[in-house]
This record gives structure tokens, sequence and C-alpha cells, in this order.
């Protein structure tokens, strides 16, 4: 029987054997780190782009949370060399000005330039549009499955 940790916003997982992970995005964007060697592997799921210094550093903000996904993954026994990553999500569900609002863009662009600082090649990317998404990665083989959610009219 599938395992399956619900990941909410602000939040990381480091999965191994049959776990799996969902999670719903907006806006929002998750970044999925994966291992083939090992089976290990892990995603996040972050609300804005920059923490703003105040507080903690949480991983609510991408600049915080792709860093510590690849080294918790690592730690986790992931072999460096051998991970891929996998961008989901940043849609601009309001579709508001896209110069000033567009916060799912500006994640976008994060999750790319620090998978980039680290060396983790993007295999796969599923970003951007006026819809949501649900994923739900699955650590045994890597793959995640991606159902759009249509945009909310106002």
């Amino acid at each position: 029987m599938d395992k399956v940790k619900y990941l909410k916003q602000g939040e990381l997982a480091i999965v191994s054997g049959e776990m799996k992970v969902f999670t719903i995005l907006g806006s929002c964007v998750a970044v999925v780190l994966w291992d083939e060697g090992t089976k290990i592997g892990g995603a996040n799921h972050f609300l804005l782009p920059l923490w703003n210094k105040r507080g903690a550093p949480d991983v609510r903000y991408g600049d915080i949370a792709i860093p510590e996904l690849h080294d918790k993954v690592i730690m986790a026994g992931a072999v460096k060399r051998r991970l891929v990553a996998k961008i989901y999500g940043g849609g601009n569900m309001l579709n508001l000005n896209q110069s000033v609002f567009n916060v799912g863009q500006r994640n976008i662009d994060m999750a790319k330039q620090k998978l980039s600082e680290l060396n983790v090649p993007i295999i796969e990317e599923i970003t951007g549009g006026m819809f949501g998404r649900k994923i739900l990665f699955n650590v045994f083989d890597g793959s995640v499955k991606v159902d759009v959610i249509q945009s909310i009219k106002f």
C-alpha cells in the first residue's frame, strides 16, 4: 500500500521507499529533487521567492527552501552528482498585472537560479500559465503525475 505525504505550503519532505509526495500549487512552486541510484528524493512547496530577512530563515521562501531541500536530500543519502530536478507551479491564478504582481513567475525564476547555483540539472519543468496544478511525486521511479486545476473566475 502506498504511503502519501501531503505537502502543505511552506513545507518540504525527504522521502524514500514506497513514499509519495502530494501537493497542490497555484502561484507557489514545488521543486522535486531525485537520485535514481539511491531512490531518495524530496520536494518543497514555497510561496514567495525571497526571504524578507525578518525572523528566522523559513522554507516558505524559495531562496531558503531550495538549498535546504538540496542539503537534506544529500544528508539522507542521495548522491549529489546524480541529483536531478523537476519544477512545477508558478501559475498566474488571479490574472493580475504581470509586471507588478506575478509572484508565480518570480518563484519560477528563483527555482531556476538556485538550481543553477547548486549545479542540479532541471530535467522537467511544467510551470506558468493561468492555472494551478496537483502533483504526485513517486520517489521509487522519479515520476511526477501532474493534473491541471483551472483558474478561479471572479
